[in-house]
């Protein structure tokens, strides 16, 4: 087949490409490096846990998906640090092992890159939204669907079309664009299917958060939907911000406009990204199931988010509140001083002591307590998470009433005088 200038070798290479793949190779090598870090401690991890805990504790499905995406990220990640053979060689070379090996990884990398964070959007649903975990054999099935459906992809065209399939695509070699139409139902088309369920997902998700946290009664629940919530809005918009520009770009000139190399390099530079940015997201918000020391639990739901490290794993929260609705005198334990209107002294700081006295020379005493502890013990075999809640309690110690939640790990303790 003989192939058109825009497929043809480049070289030398513009000054547009000779400076901007240096930014394209670098976040290359960074998500490179980044993902195969972590994909390598998790590999470690998970030997390690089912050498200790035996093969009748699967592990946790989000930390598979994960680790799933991190291969999808190092693959990634090689198409885009296959550059430097281009800055090294100052052309970009068709025909060459290289070239074909870095339109095999665009091809395989990308989608994968797509299923799996689309994977994780399905699987958060379920297991916020619906409270519901896949059967460990459903779930293997569906990883193995994912990547035979990815390298199905891959394959059709090298298989239909041979050498001439990976050759230049504007500033690194891809799909041929004598092949438009593969490139649109091998690659985009699903591409854009995975990057649009993300979203409506992800946007369903942020929605029922906030109607829960809007309408829950006051619980150990209610933090866990604040903190959740955010990160509804923060993984679709990483992904859609890294992977949507290149998209965007490929599919203009499918439709026979002509995109310049500048905005390649920069759509480039973007999804270059997506390998590091995975691993600082996800490492950051699903730190428990990614850093656990010991094999993580089964959960999925909200008690496994945290948001910029701020997870509540323990610690006591006590509020006492005293006095008229208008003029209330109140008092923060764990805190020195705090300044009262209404109490002796002419309005100036009093010590804690003084504080507490207070409170039972008022009329009106009103003593509300929130106490909220999360324990988890962890074994060599398994993790356990249990908890307790207790309700109202009487001066006379009646009207006590006790539930156990097993599953949400958090504990808490209310009380009203």
């Amino acid at each position: 087949m003989k192939l058109d200038d825009a497929s043809l070798t480049l070289a030398p290479l513009p000054d547009v490409l000779s400076h901007g793949l240096v930014a394209v190779s670098t976040f290359g090598l960074l998500s490179f490096f980044c993902s195969t870090s972590l994909f390598a401690y998790l590999t470690w991890r998970l030997v390690t846990w089912r050498l200790k805990s035996g093969a009748n504790n699967p592990p946790n499905q989000f930390l598979l998906l994960i680790y799933n995406l991190l291969l999808a990220d190092i693959q990634q990640a090689c198409a885009f640090l296959l550059n430097i053979s281009a800055l090294r060689n100052n052309a970009i070379l068709v025909g060459t092992p290289t070239c074909w090996a870095q339109g095999w990884f665009v091809s395989t990398g990308d989608l994968a890159s797509s299923v799996f964070i689309c994977a994780i959007a399905v699987h958060t649903f379920l297991g916020v939204v619906k409270d519901y975990r896949l059967p460990s054999g459903a779930f293997y099935c569906c990883i193995a669907a994912a990547w035979t459906f990815v390298y199905v992809m891959a394959a059709i065209g090298p298989i239909l079309h041979g050498k001439d399939f990976y050759v230049r695509a504007s500033a690194w070699c891809w799909i041929n664009a004598a092949f438009s139409i593969e490139r649109l139902w091998l690659h985009y088309f699903w591409i854009f299917v995975a990057m649009f369920s993300t979203i409506l997902i992800y946007t369903f998700i942020f929605l029922f958060l906030r109607t829960s946290a809007r309408h829950s009664s006051p619980s150990p629940r209610v933090p866990l939907l604040h903190g959740a919530t955010p990160l509804m809005i923060l993984y679709p918009l990483i992904y859609t911000i890294c992977t949507a520009p290149l998209a965007a770009g490929r599919i203009v000139a499918l439709a026979g406009h002509n995109v310049p190399l500048s905005y390649f390099v920069m759509a480039g530079t973007m999804i270059a990204c997506n390998g590091w940015l995975d691993v600082l997201l996800y490492a950051s918000t699903r730190a428990d199931i990614v850093f656990s020391e010991f094999p993580p639990g089964e959960e999925t739901g909200l008690e496994t988010f945290a948001f910029m490290g701020k997870a509540h794993r323990l610690g006591t929260v006590t509020t006492i509140e005293a006095g008229n609705p208008g003029e209330r005198t109140g008092s923060r334990l764990a805190k020195g001083r705090r300044r009262n209107g209404g109490s002796r002294g002419g309005g100036m700081g009093m010590g804690r002591e003084d504080s507490v006295e207070n409170l039972y020379g008022l009329d009106r005493i009103g003593i509300k307590g929130e106490v909220t502890v999360s324990v988890d013990v962890a074994g060599v075999n398994e993790v356990r998470r249990d908890g307790v809640r207790r309700g109202g309690v009487t001066p006379g110690g009646e009207g006590t009433e006790r539930s156990w939640d097993a599953r949400s790990g958090k504990s808490g303790t209310s009380f009203e005088t």
